[in-house]
């Protein structure tokens, strides 16, 4: 027997929900544009959500995008 829900998960992050509404919004500012879309997906690396808001990556003097967990570890300093 499965069972379907219907509506959001109970179980579902509310932090993950504000980042899928930032990202959404994010998006839709490429999408108004030709090849917008295509040019999202090469940028998208270069930022984060933090708390439902998109924020650009902090880089290294290589201009190398941090990762996430580089970005968690520098803010416990």
């Amino acid at each position: 027997m499965s069972f379907k829900m219907k509506g959001p998960s109970l179980y579902a992050s509310p932090l993950k929900n504000k980042c899928s509404k930032a990202w959404k919004a994010w998006e839709a500012g490429y999408a108004k544009k030709e090849g917008g879309k295509a040019e999202a997906a090469r940028e998208r690396r270069e930022f984060y959500c933090d708390n439902g808001k998109i924020k650009l990556r902090p880089s290294t003097d290589l201009d190398v995008p941090l990762t996430d967990e580089q970005i968690k570890s520098r803010r416990k300093k």
